[in-house]
């Protein structure tokens, strides 16, 4: 049942990202919550599923795009392995700490997926608007949907 439970959230996941971007950018911003999902999922799941969660939520936001196909499921995969590395160090269930990780490794995640695009298709995916604000958005947008994964885990036994 658990499964189920997760593949839906999983699902509800990326339709509200999607929806969020349709209808609700301002300037054409948004917080990535597909982002904040394999974030908040990094914190509270066990390595394995953590690993596993960012990267089909890594292969949701490929298929959302036009650029290229699993440059995202890699970044995500690496970022929900050195969140499990660093939350060994450090209490990531504070928003505090939410809010500092969310803000550096959404820059990392998308240093890390401008290289690669750099790197294989010689090209700049990200505009210097999306760099420099998209993170506070991501910033703000980590909490909330960790409170929500949070409850859900408590509630029933996810992730």
């Amino acid at each position: 049942m658990s499964i189920l439970i997760e593949l839906f959230l999983y699902l509800s996941a990326g339709t509200f990202y999607w929806w969020w971007t349709q209808n609700l950018a301002v300037f054409g911003l948004a917080p990535n919550f597909i982002f904040a999902a394999a974030l908040s999922a990094a914190i509270l799941a066990g390595p394995v599923k953590a690993v596993a969660w960012g990267f089909f939520l890594g292969l949701y936001a490929d298929m959302l795009g036009a650029g290229m196909f699993g440059g995202y499921a890699l970044t995500y995969s690496l970022m929900a392995y050195a969140v499990y590395i660093v939350k060994r160090h450090f209490d990531m269930d504070s928003l505090f700490s939410q809010l500092v990780g969310a803000l550096s490794l959404s820059w990392l995640c998308m240093l890390f997926y401008q290289m690669l695009s750099l790197v294989f298709f010689r090209r700049n995916p990200t505009g210097l608007k999306i760099f420099l604000t998209e993170p506070f958005l991501n910033a703000l947008a980590v909490p909330v949907v960790f409170q929500l994964f949070y409850g859900l885990k408590r509630r029933f036994n996810i992730l």
